[in-house]
């Protein structure tokens, strides 16, 4: 049997996000995309994140830098915060996400409001925004004695939050 996804979906990642990656489907919703480019980071498929820019955005220049550091970070997992529009039939969408990852042995998230449209009928990446938290998001972060939601098992206090 094979594990999960990287995304978190509780499906073998060939039938997900690799089906996504092969272009044996196409991202149906905004947060199919946000997931299938996340995989793409933890396998470090910056062919395929840069194909999911927008055309207007993409930042084809920085190729070796973008893969230099998804091959420096060990990605811990994802966490979908909040989505808003970017269902199938929406031509924009909002993801708002937390990744967390280890990079030079220190535990980090990322926080980030992700915006995408749709280019000839296909969603892509547009930009991204690190939001300041209001006090009913900070409240439904994890508690700091609740499962780290990076799977390490550990408590939030004692993993990611540190």
């Amino acid at each position: 049997m094979e594990n999960n996804c990287f995304c978190g979906n509780n499906t073998a990642y060939k039938e997900c996000c690799g089906a996504i990656h092969s272009g044996k489907r196409k991202a149906v919703t905004a947060e199919d995309l946000m997931r299938s480019r996340y995989s793409a980071f933890v396998l470090a498929d910056i062919d395929y994140i840069l194909a999911t820019y927008s055309s207007e955005t993409c930042p084809s220049d920085q190729k070796e830098e973008i893969l230099e550091w998804a091959q420096s970070v060990e990605w811990l997992g994802l966490k979908v915060i909040h989505t808003e529009k970017g269902k199938e039939f929406d031509s924009v969408g909002w993801v708002e996400f937390q990744a967390g990852f280890i990079e030079k042995e220190q535990k980090q998230i990322m926080h980030e409001k992700s915006f995408f449209n749709k280019e000839n009928g296909v969603w892509v990446y547009v930009s991204g925004e690190y939001p300041k938290l209001n006090k009913e998001e900070k409240e439904n972060l994890p508690n700091r004695n609740d499962l780290c939601f990076c799977g390490s098992g550990k408590k939030f206090k004692k993993c990611c939050l540190k």
